[in-house]
């Protein structure tokens, strides 16, 4: 790989891997505090907290 390649993909993954990481972040955090999946993280709050799966 020639330094010119070296340097036009260092760059390219620098500014586009970016971009992309903080696509993927936005998505996820949406994902994660959409209000209609609000429920379903609701139960798994409380799911430490139950002591029903406990054995004595």
């Amino acid at each position: 790989m020639t330094p010119e390649t070296h340097d036009a993909v260092l760059y390219f993954s620098k500014t586009w891997g970016a971009v992309y990481l903080f696509v993927v972040f936005v998505l996820a955090a949406l994902w994660i505090y959409w209000p209609s999946r609000k429920p379903i993280y609701e139960v798994a709050r409380q799911s430490p907290l139950s002591n029903e799966d406990i054995q004595q």
